[in-house]
C-alpha cells in the first residue's frame, strides 16, 4: 500500500517536473520570438502532456492538462491574467483542452490494450506448455511466418536458429515426408476445403529423428487460392533415432497416419 502510495506521488511529480520544463522553453520561446505567443504556440505544453501520459498512465496525464490549460490561459492575450479577451483565443483554449484530453486517452487506451495483450500472451503459454501443444501461422501471400514460443523446443531447436519463414520450417520435416506432408496438408485440405491432420518425422537440430502430430487449416481467398496456412503440432515420440545411430525403417506415404477432417 504505501509503496503504490510513493508510486503515485511520484508520477505527480513527474508531471510537475515536465510542466516547469515546458513552462520555461515556452518562456524562452516567446521571448526570442514574441509574435509567436500571439498565435498561441503551445508545442511545449502538449509535448509535457504525452510526456506525463507516457510516464504516469491516465491520471497524471489528466492533472497536466489542467496544469498546462491554466498555463496557456495565462499566456493569452491579456498577458499574465486568466482573463481571455479575444474569442478566437477562447477557441484555441478549447481546442488545446480537446486535444489534451485526446492525449491523454489515446496513451489510456494504449496501455490498456498492452496489458489486455500481455496478459493473454500469457494465458496462452501457460495453455501451450500444459498442453504439450505448439503452433504456427504462415501468411502465404506476404510469406510472414509467427511461431508460439514452444515450438523449437518442440522441434529440438534453439528459437535463435529456428526459421523465420515457411520454406524453412518445411525444411525440417524429414525429406522421406515432405511430399506427403505437402500433399496431405496444402494439397489435400485446401482442394476439400477441410483440416487436416497428419502424423510425421522431423529432423531435430542435432540429427536425431522425432514423430509429430500436426492438425491444420487451410484459409482461402475468394478465388480459392490458400492464403492462410496455420497449424498445432506435438510430438509423439520423443526420439526415433539417436543422430549417429542406424534408423528405423522408413514409412512410406502410404503408412504415414494421416486424415482429412470434415
Amino acid at each position: 500500500m504505501r509503496q503504490d502510495f510513493r508510486q503515485t506521488i511520484n508520477q505527480f511529480a513527474w508531471s510537475l517536473a515536465v510542466v516547469a520544463v515546458a513552462w520555461g522553453a515556452t518562456k524562452i520561446l516567446y521571448r526570442v520570438n514574441r509574435p509567436l505567443q500571439q498565435h498561441g504556440n503551445f508545442a511545449f505544453f502538449l509535448a509535457a502532456i504525452v510526456v506525463a501520459s507516457w510516464r504516469g498512465g491516465l491520471l497524471p496525464a489528466l492533472f497536466t492538462v489542467a496544469l498546462t490549460s491554466l498555463l496557456v490561459a495565462w499566456y493569452l492575450p491579456p498577458d499574465n491574467s486568466l482573463r481571455i479577451a479575444r474569442q478566437e483565443d477562447v477557441v484555441r483554449l478549447v481546442l488545446f483542452i480537446g486535444l489534451g484530453l485526446l492525449i491523454s486517452y489515446l496513451h489510456y487506451a494504449r496501455n490498456r490494450a498492452e496489458k489486455s495483450l500481455q496478459e493473454t500472451d500469457r494465458r496462452l503459454r501457460l495453455s501451450l506448455d500444459s498442453a504439450g501443444v505448439a503452433c504456427w501461422d504462415v501468411n502465404v501471400k506476404d510469406g510472414t511466418f509467427w511461431k508460439s514460443h514452444n515450438l523449437p523446443e518442440i522441434f529440438g531447436r534453439s528459437p535463435s536458429e529456428f526459421a523465420t519463414t515457411y520454406e524453412g520450417f518445411f525444411a525440417y520435416v524429414h525429406p522421406e515426408d515432405r511430399e506427403f506432408f505437402h500433399l496431405a496438408s496444402v494439397g489435400g485440405a485446401a482442394a476439400n476445403h477441410r483440416d487436416y491432420q497428419i502424423s510425421h518425422r522431423i529432423v531435430c537440430g542435432d540429427g536425431s529423428i522425432r514423430r509429430l502430430n500436426t492438425r491444420g487449416r487451410m484459409y482461402l481467398d475468394n478465388e480459392g487460392h490458400v492464403e492462410r496456412m496455420v497449424g498445432a503440432v506435438f510430438s509423439v515420440e520423443d526420439k526415433l533415432a539417436a543422430p549417429g545411430s542406424s534408423q528405423p525403417p522408413a514409412n512410406s506415404a502410404g503408412s504415414i497416419a494421416s486424415h482429412l477432417l470434415v
